[in-house]
């Protein structure tokens, strides 16, 4: 989160507005400011859902005396 707080202060600093997709401009205010510090924090937050929840997943199919892992298949030409 503090690395894309980070780059879109320097875009600012350099003139460069931001619009986020299906949220518009974000403009260098306060309020923008904390749009998209919020945006960013949900984000952080999801990802590591997602981290938590797949690590959650892995456990518990480890658990299954049948589990082999990822299967991939082998192509050769």
């Amino acid at each position: 989160m503090i690395e894309g707080v980070q780059t879109v202060r320097e875009l600012f600093e350099r003139g460069v507005k931001v619009h986020i997709l299906n949220m518009g401009l974000v403009e260098n205010t306060l309020t923008g400011n904390l749009i998209l510090t919020v945006m960013l924090a949900l984000a952080e937050y999801e990802r590591g859902m997602i981290a938590e929840r797949t690590q959650t997943g892995r456990a518990i199919a480890r658990q299954d005396p049948n589990f082999k892992g990822r299967q991939t298949e082998k192509v050769f030409s």
